[in-house]
């Protein structure tokens, strides 16, 4: 088999952004993937269709023959991709109140009356017995603690790269090398160089991992925060204020029928009196049931957000972008489908 290199015309079409790349093959070796150029023998031809030399020239005088070339090669890949996720949040909150609660309370009271007479009357003594009403007010301070939970949404941002098998398949031009010593006698076919650009025939895709950035987060949702019940301690009362004896509610005197106790008080009676004693004696003060206002709520002092684990969703991978095409492995030459 013969093989030489020759140009015609220098005609050389330029594909460097898709060359096919050099590797040393019988019929390829004097190929050039760059340009599509170079040189075919006669014989390599013939026998890759089976032809005799009148098979051969009956072909080329039809124009049916077809040079190609393929070479297996990878393509680089690349995606931006996209990813929302979901995080949930705890955070708590202290709450201080206030309670103010009311008591009654009732105290029992005593008057002894005692006056002597100087108009052969003798001594008196009355008694009466009275009760008075009175009101205390008493505060106290409690907390309580409430929790709530909120979600928020987050995104983030990446790439990821990839690459892809396949094929760099190109048509040829050619013209037929005529031996000039030898009337319509050629020797093989020169390749003019590519008819276009060589096309790369794509096989499946094999991604990487994607490269993500940070997480961006939104503001948490929040919902109310769910309080206990307030831990109140006893109430601290103070003293009843007490009005004046004036508000005394009497009971009736226990005098003896046709004595009358107001005849030691009336000033028409003081020359007739040698001695007088009124005595109001203050008793036992009964306590009344305590009557609790409502709880008066503070401020809520919001804490820390707890942050929950980040709950991912699906990735979305936008369009693919294809890079660069790289020759991995050794070029053939076909003619008509046939390997040279």
């Amino acid at each position: 088999m013969h093989i030489r290199s020759k140009l015609v015309g220098g005609a050389a079409v330029s594909v460097a952004a898709l060359a096919l790349g050099a590797a040393p093959a019988s019929a390829a070796a004097g190929f050039d993937p760059a340009t599509g150029t170079g040189f075919i023998g006669k014989g390599d031809v013939q026998t890759a269709l089976g032809f005799n030399n009148a098979a051969l020239q009956k072909a080329v005088d039809a124009k049916s023959l077809s040079f190609t070339a393929k070479q297996p090669a990878t393509q680089s890949l690349a995606q931006d991709v996209t990813q929302s996720a979901s995080q949930t949040g705890t955070q708590s909150a202290t709450q201080t109140g206030t309670q103010t609660a009311t008591q009654t309370a009732t105290q029992a009271i005593v008057q002894t009356l005692t006056c002597t007479f100087t108009n052969g009357n003798g001594t008196k003594t009355f008694h009466r017995a009275g009760e008075r009403d009175a009101v205390r007010t008493a505060t106290r301070t409690a907390s309580h603690t409430g929790t709530r939970t909120g979600s928020r949404d987050a995104s983030r941002e990446g790439t990821r790269a990839g690459s892809r098998s396949g094929s760099l398949t190109g048509t040829l031009g050619y013209d037929v090398d005529a031996d000039a010593r030898k009337a319509n006698q050629y020797t093989g076919f020169v390749l003019k160089g590519w008819k276009g650009e060589p096309t790369f025939e794509a096989g499946t895709a094999d991604w990487n991992a994607p490269a993500f950035g940070d997480w961006t987060f939104g503001d948490y949702a929040f919902g109310d925060f769910d309080f206990g019940p307030y831990a109140f301690g006893d109430y601290t009362f103070g003293d009843y204020a007490f009005g004046p004896l004036t508000g005394v509610v009497w009971d009736a005197w226990d005098a003896a029928p046709g004595e009358n106790p107001d005849d030691c008080l009336r000033s028409s009676n003081a020359d007739k009196i040698t001695q007088l004693s009124n005595v109001i004696t203050p008793g036992a003060i009964t306590d009344g049931p305590v009557t609790a206002g409502a709880v008066v709520g503070g401020a809520v002092v919001p804490g820390s957000v707890t942050d929950g684990p980040v709950t991912e969703g699906a990735i979305a991978y936008g369009d693919t972008v294809t890079g660069a095409k790289t020759p991995t492995g050794p070029v053939k030459l076909f003619v008509n489908g046939k390997a040279l």
